[in-house]
C-alpha cells in the first residue's frame, strides 16, 4: 500500500508542473521541469536531509540511476538555486490539490475513520505559526517587527490547519493560509484576516469532513463565527473571560447545567467539573449571535486547588451525554501546537530554517512542501505497513530518519516498498 500512498502526492505534483505555463527563456534554464523542482524539494523534507539531492547525484554517478528517480520520480535532479527559482513562480494555493490527494488516499483506506468526533464530525484546528525570520533577507510580502534594539525583524507566518483528535498522536496537516503583506510596508496582515481567507478558500474543500473548526480566543468573535456558519461548518473556540467579559457576566451561574466525574490516576484524586449553558449571546452589541457556552475545571484533591480551567463557545448543542467529548475536542486544539508546530520546528523538519527565500512564493512553497511531507508521514503511520514496521523497529524519530538518509543515499532501490522494507533490517541490499 505504501507505493500508492506516496504516489498520490507525486502524481499531484506532476499535475501542478504540467499545468504551469513555462515562461522561462530557451536554453539552460529549461533543462529542469517544474515537477522536478517540486519533487526535489519535497524529497528534502520527506527524508529530512537538506543535502539529499547532492548525495543523489553521487549515487547516480556510481549506479547510473538514483533513488530520486526510482522512488520520487524526478526526471533530472535540479540544483538548490534552480529549485528556489522555479518554486518562486508557483502560487502556494496550487498545492491545495496535493493536500486533498493525501487526505483522499487516507479516506480510501479507512485512515480517517479514527478521527471522527461527536458522531460524524472531524476536528480542524487552526493556529498561526512562524516559519521564517531574518534581519537582512526580506521580500515585499514579509511581515516585520521592530525589536527592542531598533533593528527590524522580517518574518513569514501562516495560519496552519490540522486534522486532530484527542488521544490521537498523529495529526494530518491540511491546506494552510499565508499571512502576508500585499503592499510592502503599508499594511500589516494578521492571523484573524488570514483565518477569514482560509475559510473562504477552504470551506468547500473540506465540507465533506463535516468539520468543526477549533481555534484559540482570537477566532471567537462575531464575524468569524457567523462566517463559519454561513459556509455550513461548525465552530468550537476558546472563550477567555478577560476578552469576553460581557458574555461571561451575562450567564446566571444558577442556570448552568453541571456534571462531575471523579477519577483516581494512581497518584491523585481528580474531580472533573463540567458546566454548560445553551443559548447565550456572543456579544452585547447588535447584531449578535447566540452560542453555547462550556466551562471545564479540574480539581486536584491532594493539592487542594483547581489545576486546569478553560471555557469555550460553540454552535453545537451541549448536553450531558456529549459534554465530556465536547470538552476533549476543545482541549485537542493544543495538539496543533504540540504535535504539529513543535514537531515541525524542533524534531527534524526545521520549519524555521531558510531553505530559500525568493522574491514571490519560494519561501511559502518550501513551507508547504514541508507540511506535505509531514502529512504523508502521518498517512503512512496510519496505513503503510512497511513504514509502521520500520518505525516500530527504530522508535526514536531522529534515529529513524537518520537510517532513512543513510540507506537512501548509499544504496539503489527500485521502489518505495523495497526501500522502506529494508530500513528496519540488518542485511544490506543487492545492488
Amino acid at each position: 500500500m505504501g507505493r500508492g500512498l506516496l504516489q498520490a502526492h507525486l502524481e499531484a505534483f506532476d499535475k501542478i508542473g504540467a499545468g504551469k505555463v513555462d515562461t522561462r527563456r530557451e536554453g539552460y534554464d529549461k533543462q529542469y521541469e517544474y515537477a522536478d523542482a517540486i519533487k526535489g524539494a519535497y524529497g528534502i523534507f520527506f527524508f529530512q536531509h537538506p543535502s539529499m539531492l547532492e548525495y543523489q547525484e553521487r549515487l547516480k554517478r556510481k549506479k547510473e540511476r538514483c533513488n530520486a528517480e526510482t522512488i520520487l520520480k524526478v526526471r533530472k535532479i535540479p540544483s538548490a538555486n534552480h529549485i528556489t527559482r522555479l518554486l518562486d513562480n508557483i502560487q502556494p494555493g496550487d498545492f491545495g490539490e496535493v493536500f486533498d490527494a493525501g487526505l483522499a488516499v487516507a479516506k480510501k483506506y479507512g485512515g480517517l475513520d479514527r478521527y471522527e468526533v461527536l458522531g460524524d464530525h472531524h476536528l480542524i484546528a487552526l493556529d498561526g505559526v512562524w516559519f521564517y525570520q531574518s534581519t537582512n533577507i526580506s521580500c515585499g510580502h514579509c511581515l516585520h517587527h521592530k525589536m527592542s534594539d531598533g533593528e527590524k525583524l522580517y518574518y513569514h507566518d501562516m495560519v496552519a490547519a490540522v486534522l486532530v483528535k484527542a488521544k490521537e498522536e498523529t495529526v494530518l496537516p491540511l491546506n494552510p493560509e499565508f499571512i502576508r503583506n500585499e503592499d510592502g510596508e503599508k499594511k500589516q496582515d494578521c492571523e484573524r484576516n488570514a483565518g477569514k481567507r482560509w475559510l473562504e478558500n477552504n470551506a468547500q474543500r473540506y465540507k465533506w469532513l463535516n468539520p468543526i473548526v477549533a481555534g484559540d480566543d482570537v477566532y471567537a468573535d462575531y464575524p468569524t463565527c457567523t462566517a463559519i456558519l454561513g459556509k455550513g461548518l461548525h465552530f468550537l473556540f476558546t472563550c477567555k473571560p478577560e476578552s469576553h467579559k460581557w458574555l461571561h457576566d451575562s450567564i446566571d451561574e444558577g442556570c448552568l447545567e453541571k456534571k462531575t466525574v471523579r477519577t483516581w490516576t494512581g497518584r491523585e484524586h481528580l474531580e472533573y467539573r463540567y458546566q454548560w449553558y445553551n443559548g447565550v449571546e456572543l456579544r452585547e452589541e447588535l447584531p449578535t449571535l447566540k452560542v453555547n457556552y462550556l466551562l471545564m475545571e479540574i480539581w486536584n484533591e491532594e493539592k487542594g486547588k483547581i489545576t486546569y480551567r478553560n471555557s469555550w463557545v460553540t454552535d453545537l448543542g451541549i448536553e450531558e451525554k456529549n459534554v465530556i467529548e465536547m470538552t476533549e475536542c476543545g482541549r485537542a486544539r493544543w495538539k496543533i501546537e504540540n504535535e504539529h508546530n513543535n514537531v515541525l520546528k524542533h524534531h527534524g523538519y526545521h520549519l524555521e530554517h531558510n531553505f530559500g527565500h525568493g522574491e514571490e512564493h519560494a519561501c511559502e512553497n518550501y513551507a508547504v512542501l514541508n507540511l506535505l511531507a509531514f502529512q504523508m508521514h502521518g498517512v503512512m503511520v496510519l496505513l503503510d505497513e512497511g513504514y509502521q514496521k520500520a518505525r516500530k523497529n527504530i522508535r526514536r524519530r531522529d534515529e529513524f530518519f537518520a537510517g532513512m538518509r543513510i540507506f537512501f543515499n548509499r544504496y539503489l532501490f527500485e521502489s518505495w516498498e523495497d526501500f522502506i522494507g529494508f530500513v528496519g533490517q540488518d542485511d544490506e541490499p543487492d545492488g
